[in-house]
């Protein structure tokens, strides 16, 4: 018993020392690995086994190859071959020896030759895996890896350039090859990818998985496997192709859920044809459609009643027999847009009843199709706003007086009337410690209220807005002030200004509403929108305050207008004797 138990031991021991030998040999330092080889003929290189960046490389690798030293790594100085050969060493089963094995660059190398025989030795050295690499720059008629490089460096091009992801294994279910868009996607994670394991398939074979990409989603990809043959027939393996389907999986899902909601929709259509016409019938708001003819097809009683016609007379009749001929030519305008571009159109109308009181619409206007005939139509749905309109009044009425309570006019955006009080205070107070000059002109609109009420309100404050534009566009300095005084009355305070620095600039904001040139063809004057100004210049005195100014330009103006408008008149006399005049 005791013999045995010896020899078992002697059996171990020397296992475990055999061991430790082949490991001291095999674990050769860099520092003896380098001299070694820098001192062959042939070309050697030690490259990562999981990069296959090469960080050694002899002279004669170097000027074979062309290498390129960068960061302490040789790299190839093309593109191509550094990407082919990585992919070759990364492929490669480590610690397994290779010998012989073929990379093909696709085109010409320094030594011209596009097919390169690699043998490689595995290391470990710098405590990762390596290879210590035979390079052999003009090779015996071999030929490359039928799967991994084909001789063909633009099928290896098109199939890189593939978005799907391929893959080439061999007849025992090893990866030999793959394309960029199969690198990418899987990464450090190959084995993920294979779907069909070891076995080869009989013929073509296809399978969908739920896997997540690189950035972490899922998606569902359908792969494709199917049997690779040499020129003899016999298998060399299998390739495999997936490619992403979650979109059109996500579509066919969409699709099967329209198909049963249309389905519904259908039948619940089918139901309620009969309540959308008693709802037709009972709704509040007017309703009528009419084809591209402008016959009506139908109208409940509230449109009836708005176009001043029974319901019975309305269906079949044209619109130009029932609505007055001003009215329908306004209005087919606006419905012929509707009827060539398919937009709704939506504005609100003042309609007169035939009791006398007026009712205020919101109109919108719908192209429709005819599903018996596939004309065109209009549907036309009003609903009464007048509350809203009535709000909307009592609300634009309140923002007025809030406006005149703040300091810049909401609708020509220069100051109000208060900000104007408030500037003429502190100009006066400073212009009677300095002893200079303080000119303001007060201008009003020739006839703006025949303006307002033939072109409208709407055009009336634009009008006012291009008006206030001219101002500003002419009192450019940065003291100088405008303000709306009131209605269509606006003020320009022009601090340490004389009369005839005054008058200049009256005449300059003259000339920029002309060239303005806003049509007025209401006014007795002239067809284009003029003003009359008002000017006074005063050196304010501390005991007085600003009335006197505003007076005299107030007084100026009002002669301009009485004297034939489009005038500008200078104030000529003061009726206060502590306020000198500037004339």
């Amino acid at each position: 018993m005791f013999d045995w138990l010896l020899l078992l031991v002697t059996l171990l021991s020397g296992a475990v020392i055999g061991a430790l030998w082949v490991r001291r040999h095999r674990i050769i330092e860099e520092k003896t690995w380098r001299q070694y080889l820098s001192n062959l003929s042939t070309p050697k290189a030690i490259a990562y086994a999981d990069s296959g960046e090469i960080f050694f490389a002899n002279q004669s690798s170097i000027r074979g190859f062309e290498l390129r030293f960068e960061q302490g790594i040789h790299r190839f100085d093309s593109e191509d071959e550094q990407t082919s050969f990585s992919r070759f060493i990364r492929m490669q089963p480590w610690p397994k020896c290779f010998a012989n094995a073929s990379i093909d660059f696709g085109h010409h190398t320094a030594s011209n030759q596009s097919v390169v025989d690699v043998s490689g030795l595995p290391l470990w050295i710098r405590g990762k895996k390596a290879w210590v690499l035979t390079l052999d720059i003009n090779p015996r008629n071999s030929q490359p890896d039928p799967f991994f490089h084909s001789g063909n460096q633009i099928m290896r091009s098109v199939i890189d350039a593939l978005a799907e992801l391929v893959c080439f294994q061999n007849r025992e279910g090893m990866i030999v090859g793959t394309n960029l868009a199969f690198d990418t996607f899987w990464s450090n994670r190959q084995e993920e990818g294979l779907f069909f394991g070891s076995g080869l398939p009989e013929g073509r074979r296809t399978v969908q998985n739920w896997v997540t990409d690189p950035s972490g989603n899922s998606c569902l990809l359908e792969t494709s496997q199917t049997l690779i043959r040499g020129d003899q027939g016999q298998i060399l393996g299998s390739l495999s192709i997936s490619h992403d389907v979650t979109n059109w999986h996500m579509m066919q899902q969409v699709l099967e859920h329209e198909i049963e909601a249309r389905q519904t929709v259908e039948q619940e259509l089918k139901k309620r044809s009969n309540l959308l016409e008693s709802i037709f019938e009972a709704s509040a708001d007017p309703i009528g459609m009419f084809n591209e003819h402008y016959v009506y097809l139908g109208a409940n009683k509230p449109y009836a009643e708005a176009v001043q016609a029974n319901t019975s007379e309305l269906e079949g009749k044209r619109a130009e027999d029932i609505i007055e001929h001003e009215i329908l030519s306004q209005n087919k305008r606006l419905e012929d847009q509707v009827l060539a571009t398919g937009e709704p159109a939506r504005y609100e109308d003042l309609v007169l009843r035939q009791d006398g009181s007026q009712v205020w619409y919101e109109v919108t206007k719908t192209q429709f199709k005819d599903p018996v005939d596939d004309t065109l139509g209009v549907l036309v749905i009003a609903r009464d706003i007048t509350e809203r309109k009535a709000t909307q009044q009592q609300l634009a009425d309140a923002i007025m007086e809030l406006e005149e309570l703040s300091f810049v006019d909401s609708l020509t955006k220069v100051a109000n009337r208060r900000s104007l009080d408030e500037k003429l205070t502190k100009m006066w107070s400073s212009h009677a410690r300095d002893k200079q000059p303080l000119s303001l002109i007060l201008c009003d609109i020739d006839n703006f209220k025949a303006y307002n009420d033939n072109y409208g309100h709407q055009s009336g404050d634009k009008a006012l807005r291009a008006v206030a534009g001219c101002f500003q566009r002419v009192v450019r300095r940065p003291l100088d002030f405008v303000a709306r005084y009131g209605g269509e009355e606006f003020a320009i305070l022009l601090p340490n200004t004389p009369t005839e620095g005054a008058v200049r600039v009256a005449e300059n904001i003259a000339e920029s509403l002309r060239q303005e040139n806003i049509l007025h063809e209401f006014s007795a004057l002239s067809d284009r929108m003029t003003l009359s100004q008002g000017i006074a210049t005063l050196i304010p005195e501390p005991s007085q305050d600003y009335g006197m100014l505003v007076e005299l330009a107030d007084t100026a103006m009002y002669r301009a207008k009485n004297s034939g408008k489009a005038k500008i008149e200078c104030a000529t006399e003061v009726s206060i004797p502590d306020a000198e005049p500037v004339i």
